[in-house]
């Protein structure tokens, strides 16, 4: 049973981290202007999924963790 708990948490960790590094990503676009666009927003909400302003989603999750 312990094990299993242990599991849960780590996957829900991990999933927290993912999610977090995708955040961070998305803010530290927005700041940037990676994606401005013509539109009533001035934004582009497909940009945001996919732009890449750092290098790696490790330096993501540690200015999410850090900020």
């Amino acid at each position: 049973m312990r094990t299993l708990a242990l599991f849960v948490l780590a996957g829900i960790s991990a999933f927290s981290l993912w999610r977090l590094g995708d955040v961070e990503r998305e803010r530290y676009a927005l700041i940037l202007g990676m994606c401005r666009n013509q539109s009533t927003l001035g934004l582009d909400a497909n940009c945001l999924e996919t732009v890449e302003p750092r290098e790696s989603r490790l330096w993501d999750i540690y200015y999410g963790l850090a900020q």
